[in-house]
């Protein structure tokens, strides 16, 4: 974001994020909700251009703001189990050839994320790596997009950043009625290849057995447009 404003309202703007902290309340839940809502207003009152899109972050940062239950994820080390010793018997006839005569010398690695990946996958025992596909798995559904989606790189070739009515009805379809599903790589959105921290309205969901949270999507389906680029759709 700061690339894209100017000193003077950067400045301003940290002051009043400064100003808005609620990390020295007595009810830090509900007064960080309210500062991050204000600052969904603050964003929203900035203007946009095709390099930057303020009206896309303000919506990512209201969604932040309904999300109840955010997750640290355990870091495990990587490590390499000791080895097991297969023959071409232990195999059947068929892998005889392949194989060749002798012992085999086989070890497992087990990423950082070998457990979470074992977690979520469970139902698919022949996944032998379930951490492969783990971050692709939790886009948006278990983890939220990064704000810098929405702001463009100054160091690389400049790219619209599209967010208009389709973009927004794809989001909102999703987080109703698809809420396990991730979200797609062709959108606005990018995400961290190894967050360390995950959470979403569409796991509060889950995790209360109820629909997502109705308050959240009625302001996304009826907040004020506030900007349109003629590639928007």
């Amino acid at each position: 974001m700061a690339p894209h404003m100017e000193d003077g309202m950067l400045r301003d703007l940290k002051a009043k994020v400064q100003a808005h902290d609620p990390s020295g309340s007595g009810d830090v839940e509900t007064d960080l909700q309210k500062s991050l809502l204000w600052l969904r207003d603050e964003v929203r009152s900035l203007p946009c251009t095709y390099k930057c899109r303020h009206d896309a972050a303000a919506d990512l940062i209201h969604i932040y703001a309904h999300t109840k239950c955010f997750f640290r994820i355990r870091e495990y080390k990587t490590i390499t189990s000791p080895p097991v010793y297969i023959s071409p018997l232990d195999l059947g006839p068929k892998y005889a050839d392949k194989l060749g005569s002798g012992i085999h010398e086989y070890c497992k690695t087990y990423n950082e994320t070998y457990c979470l990946g074992q977690l979520i996958f469970w139902h698919n025992q022949a996944n032998a790596e379930p951490d492969a596909s783990l971050a692709q798995a939790s886009r948006g559904c278990l983890s939220l997009p990064d704000v810098g989606s929405f702001y463009a790189k100054l160091q690389k070739p400049s790219h619209h950043r599209v967010y208009g009515p389709r973009t927004l009805k794809f989001m909102l379809a999703r987080m109703e009625k698809q809420p396990q599903r991730p979200w797609p790589k062709d959108r606005i959105w990018s995400f961290k290849n190894s967050p360390r921290v995950v959470g979403s309205p569409m796991l509060d969901a889950l995790l209360q057995e109820a629909p997502v949270d109705k308050e959240m999507i009625h302001w996304l389906k009826h907040r004020p447009s506030i900007f349109q680029a003629m590639w928007d759709r």
